[in-house]
């Protein structure tokens, strides 16, 4: 039976406008049928370099070549910021570089541009900071201020913690932490940092008073019985070493006992140090750094350094390189210590984690003290953050001085036991030793 011709027509028809429709459809919707969109026209979001930028992850990196293979020229954090000069391969490709300043490269997809937002702005290097210390254990810090408001977390007893400064949050009895949360005022003790600066060019050997004492006059043994005619020196007074005769330091006047003072004594440039390189001696003895350019003494002051008593907190000795400088860091003690400080200012590590850094929860510089790092005053270590090299681009959080090119500065740390310098024949005579052969001090009980 053959077909019947209508209903051939009809099928004819029926492909004829189905062919037509889909037709139509790939001209109107060619994607449906395989065909690549047309790309819409993105629009760049970065400026035209140059301009500021800032670092919106937790933390991020500088690289001395726009490539992950080149070496690391700095460590950064959330709301450092950065100067881009220019982009690599251009700031509108695929994952580019920015080229910044003074030299590096960043990924741009750690930057946004612009200055910090948010609680970016409290993490930065420009961010400025008060402390305090929790006196009981498990304080609460609320999600806002407001105790009926969640609690986020309990801090530890005795952790020493970083505020941001809030006159108007401070006077509702609230403070606020880097991170957003939020601590009742009466629930922490705020530290009152030390005062205390070092000397800067000092007239070497110089003794720093230790505690308050009485001028003994020259061949006397004992202050005036009048106490109208007693000269006292109030501690961390410095003063001219005229001269060391056993157990008396000699001083304009008269004389000291030699365990009221520190003296910073000048030592022999290092092996390996030139005439022209910046370097540091630590006194463990003495409880003083002294900061040289060459054989110049350049800077001194006094130190806490670790305790002695105890393997897991001592200094140790020896001649260090001075590897990394951060801005401001929080440190851990070991996980069976509950040590925990909070934006510790101008970190400057030497020896794997010990580091040279400024203490604000203490002003007993003079004597040991620390968990293995070498205390400075704030003042001291901003001086001392200041003077050695490389120095810290602004905006950045650290930098890694081995990998920058240049001079490094040398750290040597000596001790009563264990010498890494020899002392420099001193004008006056006397006891040569004075700087190694004192008693270790140690903080009154």
């Amino acid at each position: 039976m053959e077909d019947d011709p209508k209903t051939k027509t009809w099928t004819v028809r029926a492909l004829v406008v189905t062919a037509t429709a889909m037709a139509l459809l790939a001209l109107a919707a060619p994607q449906a049928f395989g065909a690549p969109r047309a790309a819409k026209p993105v629009a760049n979001p970065w400026p035209t370099p140059p301009f500021a930028a800032w670092v919106k992850n937790d933390y991020g990196f500088v690289r001395a070549r726009p490539t992950h293979a080149s070496k690391l020229l700095a460590l950064l954090r959330l709301g450092d910021t950065v100067t881009v000069t220019g982009c690599v391969p251009a700031c509108d490709a695929a994952h580019p570089w920015a080229l910044v300043e003074p030299r590096g490269a960043v990924p741009m997809g750690q930057l946004r541009a612009g200055e910090p937002q948010g609680d970016a702005r409290h993490s930065g290097s420009k961010a400025t900071y008060f402390y305090g210390r929790t006196p009981r254990g498990a304080t609460p810090v609320f999600a806002r201020p407001d105790a009926k408001a969640k609690v986020i977390r309990k801090e530890k007893a005795e952790f020493r913690l970083a505020f941001v400064p809030d006159p108007y949050l401070g006077e509702q009895g609230w403070l606020q932490r880097p991170d957003g949360g939020y601590m009742r005022k009466a629930d922490i003790k705020l530290f009152t940092p030390s005062t205390f600066a070092g000397q800067k060019d000092p007239a070497a050997p110089l003794a720093f008073v230790r505690r308050k004492v009485a001028l003994r006059p020259t061949g006397a043994n004992k202050p005036p019985k009048d106490p109208a005619a007693v000269q006292w020196f109030a501690r961390y007074e410095r003063l001219p070493v005229l001269g060391i005769r056993g157990d008396k330091v000699l001083v304009q006047g008269g004389w000291l006992p030699k365990g009221m003072v520190r003296i910073a004594s000048p030592v022999q440039r290092p092996k390996g140090v030139v005439a022209t390189d910046k370097w540091m001696h630590v006194d463990l003895g003495q409880q003083v750094l002294a900061a040289y350019k060459g054989d110049q003494m350049v800077f001194a002051t006094l130190i806490s350094s670790g305790k002695s008593g105890r393997a897991s907190t001592r200094t140790k000795t020896g001649k260090f390189e001075l590897y990394g400088k951060t801005i401001h860091s929080s440190m851990r003690g070991k996980p069976w210590d509950d040590y925990f400080a909070e934006e510790v200012p101008y970190v400057m590590h030497y020896d794997g984690g010990r580091a040279l850094h400024g203490a604000y929860w203490h002003d007993q510089f003079g004597i040991e003290k620390s968990h293995g790092c070498i205390n400075l005053s704030p003042a001291d270590a901003a001086w001392v953050f200041a003077w050695t090299t490389p120095a810290l681009p602004e905006g950045w959080h650290n930098v890694l001085p081995n990998n920058w090119d240049g001079p490094i500065v040398t750290v040597v740390v000596d001790s009563p036991r264990k010498r890494e310098t020899t002392p420099r024949k001193l004008a006056f005579g006397g006891d040569q030793t004075v700087a190694v052969n004192s008693a270790r001090q140690t903080a009154p009980r």
